[in-house]
This record gives C-alpha cells, structure tokens and sequence, in this order.
C-alpha cells in the first residue's frame, strides 16, 4: 500500500460524513437551519438556560465557533440570550417560541434520517456496528487525549 492508499473503512467515513451533511443541509433549509446547527439546538432545547462555554463543552467545539452558531440562531429567531444577573460577562441561552414550535419536526425529521441510514441491517448488525463505532471512538479519545498520532 502506498501513502496514497487509505482503507475502504477509512475513505467510507469521509463518505458517509459527506452524504449525511448534503442530505441534512436539503431538509434542514426548509427549517432556515444549517445541519451543523442541529445539535446546538437540541442541546439548548435540553439544558434551558445553559451558557456558551457549557454549550461549547457538549458539542466539543470551541467557544467562538460557538458564538458564531449562537449569532447565526439569533439572527433566524431560534434563540434569545438573558445575561446572568450575578455576572454580566456570562448570558445564558434560550430557544424561542419559534423554535420550541419546530423542535418536535426536527426529532421527527432526524429519527426518519436516522432510521433510513440504517435500514436493512439487522439488530445483531447493529449491536456488531455500535461495537466497531465504540473502538473507533475510544481510539479517537486515547489519540486526543495523548495529543499525538
């Protein structure tokens, strides 16, 4: 194998990411929402009141790529900020009732991708996948943490 070469497994990651955005981004501009964007809002929807660095913890993100997506949401009227009363540096996040009124679509809508993804396989496929997955994100976890590869 040359250096040009990656694995199937490898070059199907990159794949899979690739399709799952494109077909997230059609059905998420119906909603005026970016597919990157769904799991800050359903992190918002969660935890009522959770501030950025919080929001930037859950999604493993920095926090100014996070106040850009805040900025981004406030903007389409899916989220408001209320600065905390003990310390005016912080603001704490809410969904509107704009997007309270979408979230429930949006479930729906992710679950029906979700399903879709992995129709045809088995549950003991499924369970073999997860499995896989798991490895593969334990292996992510140790290389991250060691900061080397």
């Amino acid at each position: 194998m040359n250096s040009n070469d990656f694995s199937l497994a490898f070059l199907l990651f990159s794949e899979i990411e690739k399709l799952k955005f494109q077909i997230l981004r059609s059905e998420m501009e119906k909603y005026k929402l970016h597919p990157g964007q769904i799991p800050m809002f359903f992190i918002i929807n969660k935890f009522p009141g959770i501030t950025q660095k919080e929001i930037a913890e859950h999604m493993m993100v920095n926090t100014s790529t996070v106040a850009i997506m805040l900025k981004r949401l406030e903007k389409a009227g899916f989220v408001k900020k209320e600065i905390d009363e003990n310390d005016r540096r912080y603001f704490h996040v809410y969904l509107t009732d704009k997007a309270k009124g979408i979230h429930d679509k949006l479930i729906k809508k992710v679950k029906e991708f979700e399903k879709m993804c992995f129709s045809g396989l088995s549950d003991l496929e499924m369970k073999e996948l997860e499995n896989l997955l798991k490895k593969i994100v334990n292996n992510l976890e140790a290389m991250k943490d060691e900061k080397t590869f």
